[in-house]
C-alpha cells in the first residue's frame, strides 16, 4: 500500500556508457533531485551543456550525382591554396573508387588521378602550396597537385602511406619495405627526399610493429607504432645536424595507434585510437600509462569487444570539431569492412561523454569550411554510395528519411532496492523544436517498456542553435505533464525517450516523476 508521495526531478549527469552495468544505485537528494550518472543507450544525439540530449541534424549532399557509380568515399580533404595574389582558392579533394577528384568548392568533381588501387586509406598534407597525397597502397606512389599540375610526387620519394608537416619539412612513413623507417624531406621542399637536409630515422626496427601514424604537437613530432605491441616516440630538434639536431625519445611502450587517420587534436592534447578500438590521449597516457581505465573510451570497452571489427579498424577515421567541442569517429562494426557508424565524444565534459550516431553511413570524415554559407565550419562525411555530405544540418532528415533519436537510462532504484515504489505522473522538460511527438517510456523491473506520447507543440519559427544554423523550434522551455494511469509498481525503473519523426528536432533537458513509496519486498 502506497503511503508517501514525492515529485522527483532528474537531470542527465553522464553520456553513453555500457560498462557500468544496467543499474545506477542513486537516490534523490534533500531537494528531490536525481542525477542519472550515465546512459545505456544514446543514439543520434549530442549533449547540451546541462547534459540534455539533443537530436543530431540531417545531411545535405555536396555533389548532386554519385561519384564513380556510387563507390565508397574513402577520403575528404579541404584544400586551400594561398597563392601570391591575396585571393586563396578552395578545393575539396576526395579519394573515391580508383580516382582522386577535386572540386572548386562548387560540388562538381573532376578527376585529378585515375587508375588507382581501390579501397585504400588515403592521407593528405600541404606544404609550400603543394598538396601531397598518399595511401596505404603498395602499388600507387605518392601524388602531388599545386592547383595546376597533377603528377607523381617529384624528388624520388619513398613509397610512403602518410605524411605530415613538421618544422618546415615533410615527414613520412608507411613504406612497406621499411615499416619502421621515418623519412624527412629537405627544408621547405616536400618534393626533395634525397637532397641536402633530407634523411631518415629508424624507430625500433624489427620490433614486431610498424609506424602507423604521425602528428606534430608542441614543437615535437610524435611517432606511433602498432598495431600489435604498440609504442609512442617523440622526435625533438630542428635540423639533421648541429646543437639542435633531431633526437628520438620513447614516450611509452604497450600502447600506440591503429592507423594514421584516427590520430586527432583536441583541447591542448592529442588523441588516438588503439588496435582494440579504445581511445586514449597523450596526457592521460602520461598519467595512467596503458591502463584501460584511463582511456577516454573507458565506459564502452565491452561494446567495442562485441561490435568493433578489429580486422578492419585500420579504416577508422577521427575528426575534431572545436566549435562544437566534440570528436567524431567513423568506425567499422560487426561485419562491415569499412566504417559503418559514427561515435561522438564530447570533451566539454569531464569525464567526456559519448553517444552513437548510426544514422550516418559514413566511411570518411573531415572538417570543411563552406564558403557558400558565410565560411561556416561544417563536418563533412563521405558515404558508401558516392556522396560527400555535410552532416549536422538544419533539416532533421537524411535523404528524406527520419533520424531515429533515442536515449535510455539505466535502472534506478532510488537508493532502496527493497522498497516498492509506484509511478503515477511524469513530466518531460524540453525546448519545443517541432510539431511532432516525443515518446516517453518507462520500464518497471523486468516488464515491457510502457510509453506515453507528448506533442512538442513547437512552431516553424527559425531560431539559432549551437551548431550555428537555424532549426525548427520555439523559444521557451516546456514541461509537459503526463498522467500515467497505468504507471505501475516497481523496485527499479528505467526511462527512455524516443523520436523518429521526419524533420523533427528534439532537445530534452530533463524529466520528473511522481513516486509513492510502499512496503518492503524481498521478491525478485
Amino acid at each position: 500500500m502506497a503511503t508517501k508521495r514525492q515529485f522527483v526531478s532528474h537531470t542527465l549527469g553522464g553520456g553513453w556508457a555500457t560498462d557500468f552495468g544496467p543499474v545506477a544505485p542513486v537516490g534523490a537528494d534533500q531537494s528531490g533531485r536525481v542525477s542519472i550518472p550515465f546512459l545505456v543507450e544514446a543514439e543520434n544525439c549530442f549533449y547540451e551543456l546541462d547534459g540534455g540530449p539533443h537530436k543530431i541534424g540531417g545531411s545535405t549532399n555536396v555533389n548532386s550525382t554519385a561519384l564513380e557509380s556510387g563507390a565508397d568515399i574513402r577520403g575528404i580533404f579541404d584544400l586551400w591554396l594561398m597563392g601570391t595574389s591575396g585571393s586563396p582558392t578552395q578545393h575539396r579533394i576526395t579519394h573515391v573508387g580508383t580516382t582522386i577528384k577535386k572540386d572548386d568548392a562548387d560540388g562538381t568533381f573532376t578527376n585529378l588521378f585515375t587508375g588507382l588501387e581501390t579501397g585504400k586509406n588515403p592521407s593528405y598534407m600541404v606544404m609550400e602550396d603543394l598538396l601531397i597525397m598518399a595511401s596505404d597502397s603498395t602499388v600507387d606512389v605518392p601524388k602531388s597537385w599545386d592547383g595546376t599540375t597533377a603528377q607523381n610526387l617529384a624528388g624520388t620519394p619513398p613509397n610512403f602511406a602518410f605524411a605530415v608537416e613538421h618544422k618546415n619539412r615533410a615527414w613520412a612513413s608507411g613504406d612497406v619495405a621499411k615499416p619502421s623507417r621515418l623519412y624527412y624531406s629537405a627544408l621547405l621542399d616536400g618534393a626533395d627526399w634525397i637532397g641536402a637536409g633530407s634523411g631518415t630515422i629508424d624507430i625500433s626496427p624489427d620490433d614486431g610493429d610498424r609506424i602507423t601514424g604521425l602528428i606534430s604537437h608542441k614543437n615535437e613530432l610524435w611517432v606511433f607504432k602498432g598495431p600489435y605491441h604498440g609504442s609512442i616516440h617523440r622526435i625533438a630538434g630542428s635540423s639533421p645536424t648541429g646543437a639542435d639536431s633531431f633526437a628520438r625519445d620513447t614516450f611509452i611502450e604497450g600502447l600506440g595507434s591503429v592507423n594514421h587517420n584516427s590520430i586527432f587534436r583536441f583541447r591542448d592534447d592529442i588523441g588516438f585510437m588503439w588496435s582494440d578500438g579504445s581511445v586514449h590521449s597523450l596526457k592521460a597516457t602520461a598519467s595512467f600509462g596503458d591502463f584501460s581505465a584511463g582511456a577516454l573510451s573507458a565506459g564502452h570497452h565491452e561494446w567495442n569487444d562485441q561490435h568493433v571489427n578489429l580486422t578492419a579498424l585500420n579504416t577508422a577515421q577521427a575528426v575534431n570539431s572545436p566549435r562544437n567541442g566534440y570528436v567524431l569517429f567513423a568506425v567499422p562494426i560487426d561485419g562491415s569492412t569499412v566504417p559503418s557508424i559514427i561515435l561522438m565524444m564530447d570533451y566539454r565534459f569531464d569525464p567526456v561523454r559519448w553517444s552513437t550516431w548510426p544514422a550516418y553511413a559514413s566511411v570518411s570524415l573531415a572538417s570543411v569550411i563552406d564558403a557558400s554559407n558565410s565560411n561556416r565550419h561544417k563536418m563533412a562525411a563521405g558515404t558508401t554510395d558516392g556522396f560527400v555530405t555535410f552532416i549536422g544540418q538544419v533539416a532533421r532528415n537524411i535523404s528524406g528519411n527520419a533520424i531515429s533519436y533515442k536515449w535510455t537510462t539505466p535502472f534506478v532504484d532510488y537508493g532502496s532496492p527493497i522498497q516498492r515504489k509506484y509511478i503515477s505522473i511524469a513530466a518531460l522538460s524540453f525546448q519545443p523544436r517541432g510539431a511532432g511527438n516525443i515518446t516517453f517510456g518507462w520500464g518497471r523491473d523486468g516488464n515491457t517498456m510502457q510509453t506515453h506520447s507528448i506533442a512538442q507543440g513547437g512552431s516553424s519559427t527559425l531560431g539559432t542553435f549551437v551548431l550555428g544554423t537555424s532549426v525548427l523550434g520555439g523559444a521557451a522551455l516546456a514541461n509537459k505533464f503526463m498522467e500515467l494511469e497505468e504507471g505501475g509498481e516497481f523496485g527499479a525503473i528505467q526511462y527512455q525517450v524516443t523520436n523518429s519523426t521526419v524533420d523533427d528536432d528534439v532537445e530534452v533537458h530533463g524529466f520528473s516523476v511522481a513516486l509513492s513509496s510502499g512496503s518492503w519486498s524481498t521478491e525478485g
